[in-house]
């Protein structure tokens, strides 16, 4: 049976290591609280509770804990999807954090690794982005996140893939919750980059079932509405008062096109029009 460990169990990682239990992999997952690990064993996954940064990762009983930490890491494949955190100090805090859990990987035998990323890497660039497109990073958060990409290239090699999502929405998480409301916001010719939560899982678990020869992947949904239309919609859809947009130029934001990550996993979009989802959230 394949392990798969996923460091990160929240809004992504729990639901998608539920779908790989359900599936028929052995399957670990971590949380910084203790509460959460009864609830991720009555899911059928082995929870181990783990704090970043780890401290002398490259101890083979990680800090001295007994090794509680070695079936966790001696895994097919370890994904790492840790948010990067808010905050004076967090960017520096995110790398440290991830190359800890990488050096820990490492000493206990993981094979492969995938790097959940972020489109956000490409920066401000206009027009259409694909995988090979180079990023340019222009927000601390990007920059990270570029940085790690490398750095984990140059540590693991053909052993990583690096999938960069777009905006994140699903149940319980929509940006229009934040924009209802609002008043003259700006950049509302800009097109759309977001994708489900549903098409995350099945992507992540395309690499993991078939490891591509391709190494940075990224996933949006095909379709790329304004940000004054895609919004405004959802907000009446959802009840909510209506985001006010600024009047604006008419501009060349960039659009994430997936076609060939889609291609390279084999991968039907089940989330294919942004406009035909109505916002999930409480």
């Amino acid at each position: 049976m394949m392990r798969v460990s996923i460091c990160g169990c929240g809004w992504l990682g729990l639901p998608l290591a539920k779908h790989l239990v359900q599936n028929g992999y052995e399957t670990y997952g971590t949380s910084r609280d203790r509460n959460r690990i009864s609830q991720l064993a009555a899911a059928g996954i082995h929870g181990v509770e783990l704090s970043l940064p780890i401290e002398n990762p490259q101890a083979e009983n990680c800090d001295g804990r007994q090794g509680q930490y070695a079936d966790f890491f001696n895994t097919d494949i370890l994904v790492i999807n840790v948010p990067p955190g808010r905050g004076e100090g967090a960017d520096a805090a995110f790398v440290a954090k991830i190359k800890s859990l990488s050096a820990a990987a490492q000493v206990h035998g993981c094979k492969r690794v995938i790097f959940i990323s972020t489109t956000s890497v490409y920066g401000s660039v206009a027009g259409e982005v694909t995988e090979s497109t180079a990023p340019v990073p222009d927000t601390a958060s990007g920059k990270a996140h570029r940085l790690l990409e490398q750095w984990l290239y140059d540590q693991w090699g053909e052993e990583v893939v690096v999938l960069r999502l777009a905006g994140l929405i699903g149940p319980d998480r929509h940006p229009v919750k934040f924009l209802s409301g609002r008043t003259a916001l700006a950049n509302g010719a800009e097109p759309v980059n977001l994708v489900h939560l549903d098409d995350c899982i099945q992507a992540i678990s395309c690499v993991i079932a078939c490891w591509p020869t391709q190494s940075v992947l990224h996933l949006a949904a095909p379709s790329h509405p304004t940000r004054q239309v895609y919004y405004t919609k959802m907000a009446t859809l959802a009840g909510l008062p209506l985001p006010d947009f600024a009047p604006s130029v008419v501009v060349q934001g960039k659009e994430i096109n997936a076609e060939q990550t889609f291609a390279v996993l084999g991968l039907a979009v089940t989330h294919p029009d942004l406009m035909a989802m109505s916002p999930e959230y409480d």
